[in-house]
């Protein structure tokens, strides 16, 4: 995977996100030699490197530990190979570029033939990561959250509840909790046994969006949202596209642009959160699109560019387990905006078990651009039809589909 920068442009420097020994690793390949081009491989290494670590410090990650992870080295020690001798909190850090060159220069003395006064510093490396709401499991989500810009708007917890002054937030256990005033600290939350308001500090909200932000599962707990995580939950629970799975009490931002759990008035405020929900759905279709800045359409086999694509659910989002969840590749599909995502998504097409897509009865259809593109389609391979999908899409079979057929 590649990484972009900022402003979109793509950097030359393979990366990728791996679970190892029960908590994730960035991996960075190394640099050097003869690329695809006239540029060495991998020739911007140290910028790719830097990049990453600065979304890790946004996401208050911390470097446990990191080596080199080369062929040349695997015969070498773990304490050789080490170049991050102890931990680094990268929050505390504001020179990233300074931790990069400590990286980068511990790399230039592991594996040194005898005689040699430097070495190779940008090798193939592993760092070993801490990351708040990514577990062992989450390779892949933390992986396509890195390689992307953060939103360019980030909803603000004091922005978010001056915009509910007056309104009542219901908790996952049924308590009533009126907003009532909001300063610069903290916000006073009415409830029965406290008709005249408790404060509770906006950095507790502020936490708790800032993991969603990124892409993170937030653990409805009081290890992940202090004591005021009743209120909390239910406040960041009723956000647009925020999901929740429970055993323990999880909540993530829906990356499919599903619709909220919950219609709670948020105004002009859902509008932020659509920002990230589309940042989200990006971020998904890099990964199933593996880098590339256009794909074929899982279901009409058209190619188009990365923006007329959509990730789409195999089985609706909603319905999955947590596990289910996290299986990005086999759970979603690349689907064309120009008919084919939604034409899947209202039960009108499916996909047989032999992958091949099945239609309603197209005779009955008018004439016309929809019963065109529903011949079409009919009887095509998909393109995300596998094994490993095989469950989702009988998932869509046996409910949306026949519901269609039913109504």
């Amino acid at each position: 995977m590649f990484a972009s920068d900022d402003k979109g442009n793509e950097l030359n420097a393979g990366f990728s996100v791996v679970s190892d020994g029960g908590r994730l690793s960035l991996v960075m390949e190394s640099a050097g030699g003869q690329g695809a081009g006239p540029k060495p491989r991998n020739y911007q290494y140290n910028a790719a490197l830097e990049l990453l670590l600065k979304r890790l410090r946004d996401r208050k990650a911390v470097v446990v530990s990191g080596v080199v992870a080369s062929r040349p080295t695997a015969h070498l020690s773990e304490d050789e190979r080490s170049i991050v001798p102890a931990p680094i909190v990268l929050a505390d850090e504001r020179d990233i570029e300074q931790v990069r060159r400590q990286i980068t220069r511990a790399q230039g003395k592991v594996g040194l033939k005898d005689g040699a006064k430097e070495g190779n510093n940008q090798k193939r490396i592993e760092l070993r990561l801490e990351v708040p709401g990514y577990g062992p499991d989450d390779a892949a989500r933390l992986a396509a959250v890195l390689a992307e810009p953060a939103p360019d708007e980030v909803l603000q917890a004091k922005d978010l509840l001056r915009g509910l002054t007056g309104e009542t937030i219901s908790t996952a256990a049924g308590e009533k909790n009126r907003i009532l005033k909001v300063d610069d600290e903290s916000v006073l939350v009415g409830t029965d046994q406290s008709p005249e308001g408790q404060p509770v500090p906006l950095d507790q909200i502020q936490r708790g969006l800032d993991v969603l932000a990124g892409g993170g599962a937030l653990e409805v707990s009081v290890e992940g949202l202090d004591h005021e995580s009743a209120f909390v939950g239910g406040l960041l629970e009723n956000l647009p596209h925020v999901s929740r799975v429970e055993s323990p009490t999880t909540l993530t931002l829906d990356i499919s642009g599903a619709e909220p759990a919950a219609d709670v008035h948020f105004g002009e405020l859902d509008v932020k959160t659509q920002v990230k929900v589309r940042t989200e759905q990006t971020r998904l279709r890099r990964l199933l699109a593996d880098g590339r800045v256009s794909a074929p359409c899982a279901l009409c086999g058209d190619e188009f560019p990365l923006e007329f694509l959509v990730a789409a659910h195999v089985k609706k989002r909603a319905a999955c387990t947590d596990d289910e969840r996290r299986n990005l590749r086999d759970i979603a599909m690349l689907a064309c905006g120009l008919g084919c995502d939604l034409l899947y998504e209202a039960g009108w097409v499916t996909v047989a078990e032999t992958g091949r897509i099945q239609t309603v009865r197209i005779d009955e259809l008018p004439a016309g651009s929809l019963k065109l593109r529903m011949q079409h389609l009919a009887g095509r391979r998909c393109g995300a039809h596998r094994e490993a999908s095989e469950p989702y899409f009988a998932w869509h079979r046996s409910t949306t589909f026949l519901r269609h057929l039913a109504g």
